[in-house]
């Protein structure tokens, strides 16, 4: 398992959160977001997912992930 923390833009409030939380989890991937801070922890089997998928479900959300 690997653990990351990505920074994103676009997230004002808790739902926000939620819906990004609970898209990673569709996939398997484990996540605690806070829209306070901008950034979302991640974790997940690098055997299962990758750092672009994640990248891509979260901006599917219309949230973007900065560099």
């Amino acid at each position: 398992m690997k653990t990351i923390l990505l920074e994103i833009e676009g997230m004002h409030c808790r739902s926000c959160e939620m819906i990004v939380q609970d898209e990673l989890g569709d996939i398997g991937v484990e996540s605690k977001a806070s829209h306070e801070s901008g950034e979302i922890e991640v974790t997940f089997d690098e055997t299962k997912n990758s750092i672009d998928e994640i990248k891509k479900i979260i901006e599917k959300e219309g949230y973007k992930v900065l560099p």
